[in-house]
C-alpha cells in the first residue's frame, strides 16, 4: 500500500537554508527535525493500526486503538502543516499576482487587508495560522488553531500555514512573536502558494 505521507526534510533544507532572512538554519534543522519525527511516527501508526486488530466495542474506552487513532491525527495534522509552512517560506515576499490576488482582493477587499487579518490572527494562535480557500464557497478565510489536533474544518483547503509554535521562532526571536511573523510574511512565497489553488 502506498504510504499517504513522505519524508521532505531533504526538499526543504535544500529549498531553504540559506534563504529565510530572519529564520536561522540552527531553527531550521531543529524544526525540520520535528518534522521529520511527527512524518515517522505517522507511518509507524499506519502500520500498527493496518496489522492490529480492531478492539470489541465495549473495549474501546481507553484502548490503544483509541490512543494510536488520536496519535494518528496529531502526527498526520503536524507533518502536513509543516510541509505547507515549509514551502511557502523562503521566497521574496512581495504581493502575489494572477488568480491568487484576484482571490484576495475579492474576499478581503485588498492585499493589506488580507495581510493585517492574517497577522492578527497569526497573532491570536498559539499554534497555527492558515489561510484557506472554502471549497463551497469558494471565499478564501485566514483560520487559526490552537491545540495539538485543531485542523481547518472539513471542506477547506489549506493554501497558506503559519506555525505561531515557540519551537518556529524562539531561538532567533526569543519571546517577540510579531517580529518572528513579520520576518516569514516578509519572506512568503507566494507562486508556491498559487500552485494550491484548485485549476480555474
Amino acid at each position: 500500500m502506498a504510504s499517504i505521507i513522505s519524508d521532505c526534510t531533504e526538499r526543504f533544507r535544500q529549498k531553504l537554508f540559506g534563504k529565510t532572512g530572519g529564520i536561522s538554519e540552527k531553527t531550521l534543522q531543529m524544526h525540520l527535525g520535528l518534522y521529520a519525527i511527527q512524518v515517522r511516527r505517522a507511518k509507524e501508526l499506519l502500520s500498527a493500526l493496518e496489522k492490529g486488530d480492531s478492539p470489541k466495542e465495549n473495549q474501546i474506552d481507553g484502548s490503544l486503538f483509541r490512543a494510536r487513532k488520536l496519535d494518528l491525527s496529531y502526527c498526520l495534522s503536524a507533518a502536513k502543516s509543516h510541509e505547507l509552512y515549509f514551502s511557502i517560506l523562503g521566497g521574496a515576499g512581495g504581493a502575489p499576482q494572477g488568480t491568487l490576488r484576484e482571490w484576495i482582493d475579492r474576499d478581503f477587499g485588498s492585499f493589506d487587508s488580507f495581510l493585517r487579518d492574517l497577522r492578527t490572527t497569526a497573532l491570536a494562535s498559539e499554534s497555527w495560522a492558515w489561510t484557506c480557500l472554502d471549497q463551497a464557497s469558494g471565499r478564501l478565510l485566514n483560520l487559526l488553531g490552537d491545540g495539538s489536533v485543531t485542523v481547518p474544518f472539513w471542506g477547506a483547503a489549506p493554501l497558506l500555514a503559519i506555525d505561531m509554535e515557540d519551537h518556529a521562532f524562539i531561538l532567533d526571536f526569543g519571546w517577540d512573536r510579531a517580529a518572528y511573523l513579520d520576518s516569514v510574511l516578509a519572506q512568503i512565497d507566494w507562486e508556491s502558494v498559487a500552485r494550491f489553488l484548485p485549476l480555474v
